[in-house]
């Protein structure tokens, strides 16, 4: 778990400077940011309110793949947390940045389907 957990934190410290970062002011001490690679790709997007991480915020892969997405309530991680892999996905329950429940999902699951 703490490997998922230092993956996060570090992709977000990680960027190269051939990357890109576009912050984009959304209300009174609130503002949107985004990381693309050198290819125009997002690998980040998120809130920060306040100087702390706050809303949703999601990482991408270089391919553009989802890989982790989240909330952040005034910089703690909250609620369920998703990190997906080549053949995986683990889902995350946090409290008050501190982890609940973990479960890994090992192949997708189809929760409903519409007949036409």
């Amino acid at each position: 778990m703490r490997i998922i957990l230092m993956f996060f934190a570090l992709s977000i410290t990680s960027l190269s400077a051939q990357e890109k970062k576009i912050v984009i002011k959304e209300g009174t001490n609130t503002f949107k940011v985004v990381y693309y690679n050198e290819a125009g790709n997002i690998l980040q997007q998120g809130f920060i309110k306040n100087k702390k991480l706050h809303g949703e915020w999601a990482s991408f892969y270089k391919d553009g793949k989802k890989a982790v997405s989240g909330q952040y309530d005034k910089g703690k991680k909250v609620g369920k947390w998703f990190f997906w892999n080549k053949e995986t996905i683990r889902e995350v329950d946090f409290v008050d940045n501190n982890i609940i429940k973990v479960v890994n999902w090992s192949s997708p699951a189809t929760i409903a389907t519409v007949d036409d």
